[in-house]
This record gives structure tokens, sequence and C-alpha cells, in this order.
């Protein structure tokens, strides 16, 4: 995860996450036959352990509006709050939304239920799916190479919400709700990994 961030998924970076994770080579090509299936694994482990954490935090709101909005503003807070998880989301780009990602494998079910429940427009589940992804994505993108106003990934979400169906009034109402960060355990793949993360131009002397 360290090593994408940085470098890339498409950057010849093996030999760095051999380095990085003190394997063998031959270890490292029983699990993985290229940079890519490293990346994918990653990808489904982060986002099998923040799906889990999410789903905690969503599980007592029955209006599937408000459970979307809180899900993508705990997505969007995590951005935020671990540069490492927005250089990664950036440097693995559409694999971020692949098949067994957190946003596919959260967003569907709560966008059924607000086309059920006549909270969402009756789009077909795809197009809703790339409105979210795209402006999640794209926002977590700009997030990771220049300072944003915290404000804007409200804006994002109450966009998103009116994409979808909900007023102008119902849609800034739900985005712009305080969201108390995730509390992520120590066993963590990104809080591990965020503790031996250092961006670009820092020396690390403000760790702690």
């Amino acid at each position: 995860m360290l090593v994408f961030a940085e470098k890339g998924v498409d950057a010849s970076v093996i030999d760095d996450v051999i380095s990085t994770a003190g394997v063998s080579r031959g270890t490292f090509y029983k699990y993985f036959k290229s940079n890519r299936d490293l990346m994918v694994a990653a990808n489904e482990e982060l986002g099998r352990e923040l799906l889990t954490l999410v789903l905690n935090r969503v599980s007592g709101l029955d209006d599937p509006a408000e459970r979307l909005a809180l899900g993508v503003r705990l997505f969007i807070e995590t951005a935020l709050a671990f540069p490492l998880f927005a250089r990664f989301t950036r440097s693995a780009g559409m694999a971020s939304v692949g098949p067994r990602s957190l946003l596919l494998d959260y967003l569907p079910g709560h966008i059924q239920d607000g086309i059920e429940q006549g909270r969402f427009f009756d789009l077909p589940q795809e197009v809703s799916l790339d409105l979210i992804s795209g402006g999640v994505l794209f926002y977590i993108a700009r997030s990771s190479e220049s300072s944003v106003d915290p404000e804007h990934g409200r804006h994002v979400v109450a966009a998103l919400l009116r994409s979808l169906g909900l007023s102008d009034a119902e849609a800034w109402r739900l985005a712009d709700r305080e969201v108390a960060p995730m509390e992520l355990p120590e066993n963590s793949l990104l809080r591990r990994s965020s503790l031996r993360y250092r961006p670009q131009g820092d020396s690390g002397e403000d760790a702690q």
C-alpha cells in the first residue's frame, strides 16, 4: 500500500514491495503474479476493513438516503484524515471501484432501498454508481494533490444526493451533519501502513 501510494499502480514496484514487506522474492510470487494482483489484494483488504467500520456506524439508520450520505462522508473524511488512503485511492484509480471495492460493496443495497422507498429516482443502478463513484474518487484525487476546503466534501455529497432525487434543502441537511472520524483498530491495514508513511518533503521529525 505504501509503495503504490508513492509510485502508482503501473510502476514496477515489486522490488520495492519485497524490500518494504521484508519477504523473499519466492514468497511474493507464490501469492502474486503482477503489480496489479498485489494492488487488487491490498484494495480488497482495505475495502473489507473500512466496510465493516462503516456498516457499524450506519446500522441503526432506517433512511437509505441518510445511510448513503453518512457512508460517503465517512469515506471522504477517512481520505482527509489519512493522506496515505487518499494517495493509494488516487493511484488505484478505477480499481478503487472494482467488483470488490468498498464503494461497490456499500452503495448498491442503499441505492435500491432508496428507490423502493421513493427516496431516490428510479435510475439504472449503474448510473447512480457512476455518479457517486466518479464524484468521490475525483474529490479524493484532488485532496491528495492539494489542500481542499473541508466544506468541499459536504458540497460534493449534497450534489450527489440531489442527483439521486433529494431536494436541495434535504440534501444539504444530510450532507452538512457533523461526522466523527472512524476509529481504526490498531491492527488495521490502514493504521499500520499510515504509521510508516511519510509524504514527500516530510522528514518525520514530528511523527508520534
